[in-house]
């Protein structure tokens, strides 16, 4: 893995000495071409414009690895500024020094049509300091995207372990509360136990498996809905009725794991629990042509139930998942019962 790594980082560096070569070979005979045409001297006008050359790509670099990284970027503004125009003018006094040089031994060798009268040699030198703010503009945008996609990654990240942290909470609240029901079982000596212990290790199984994978079907879903229900029934008996309701083409439907069962969870938590008589469960799954549609209702005390950990933590999975693609409406308006109201878009 290593050996791959350092591998692609010498591939990298190869591909940016390559585009950076080639960058300053395009600009070097744009330049010489362009001031070239006064004289109509070419070779004589890319030679001279190739000895100032250095003194460009210096800058440049003094700007992007080492002024923009250590000042501009920290925010060190003041300090960029300064040094940015100390690195400005000893860039210009060595380009006129080159070119002052450069004239004087022209002169000495009499060389043709190579003067300071056949080049506007201030009109070059500025122009030549323009390439260093382009080299500056091409790494601010580059450093800009660079960062985009750091900051995108660091959310993606932040999100799955934002995700990951809400299903570590769902699930053992789940489990918790499964595992209270196989000791009220086992103290009982109920021939029920092993059934139980059967559907509880489907359970434990999807539970395991499902926090691998951001989706899963449906079908699987709904089929830990019937154990999780089979199991609480265990307990109540005949305190509870429950119906369920599954209709429309649900195979196609993947779903956030955990979802039904919370909702489920919270129904006989809230509506079961706290009712000494007769309760009641209704859960309804629906194929609709917003999406997949599920609304589940329970019996309710005259006491208003608080805000279960439950329902908080599945609405913030669902934010994560669905990105406000999805409606949950939660109704406690009605005398002795509850409701929540859940449309998940179908291209999820």
């Amino acid at each position: 893995m290593n050996r791959i790594a350092t591998s692609l980082e010498q591939n990298f560096i190869k591909r940016r000495w390559v585009l950076h070569t080639a960058f300053w070979v395009i600009v070097l005979f744009l330049y010489g071409i362009f001031f070239g045409r006064r004289n109509s001297n070419y070779f004589q006008t890319l030679f001279f414009v190739g000895l100032l050359m250095p003194v460009v790509i210096g800058a440049t670099y003094i700007f992007n690895y080492f002024l923009i990284p250590r000042f501009l970027i920290t925010g060190r503004y003041f300090l960029f500024f300064l040094y940015s125009f100390y690195t400005i003018l000893s860039s210009l006094f060595l380009e006129m020094m080159v070119a002052l040089l450069t004239f004087l031994i022209m002169a000495e060798f009499r060389a043709q049509n190579m003067s300071p009268a056949s080049i506007d040699i201030f009109f070059l030198l500025s122009s030549l300091l323009l390439v260093v703010f382009l080299g500056v503009a091409i790494k601010m945008v580059s450093h800009w995207q660079h960062s985009k996609k750091d900051y995108q990654l660091l959310m993606l990240e932040k999100v799955e372990t934002e995700l990951k942290f809400l299903k570590t909470q769902l699930n053992p609240h789940f489990l918790f509360n499964t595992l209270n029901n196989l000791y009220y079982l086992s103290t009982q000596k109920s021939d029920k136990a092993p059934q139980a212990i059967l559907q509880l290790s489907e359970i434990l199984d999807y539970v395991l498996h499902s926090n691998k994978s951001v989706f899963v079907p449906l079908e699987n879903e709904l089929k830990q809905v019937e154990n999780y229900i089979a199991l609480e029934l265990l307990r109540y008996e005949d305190r509870v009725h429950v119906t369920t309701q599954f209709s429309g083409d649900l195979n196609k439907y993947a779903i956030g794991p955990m979802i039904l069962i919370t909702l489920i969870e919270n129904a006989f938590k809230h509506g079961v629990m706290p009712i000494a008589g007769k309760a009641w469960i209704n859960l309804l799954v629906e194929d609709k042509e917003k999406g997949l549609s599920i609304s589940i209702s329970n019996s309710a005390s005259n006491t208003k139930p608080g805000k279960g950990i439950g329902l908080e933590n599945l609405r913030s999975q669902l934010d994560h998942l669905y990105k406000g693609e999805y409606s949950m409406e939660v109704v406690n308006s009605i005398a002795n019962a509850f409701s929540v109201n859940l449309i998940l878009n179908q291209n999820k």
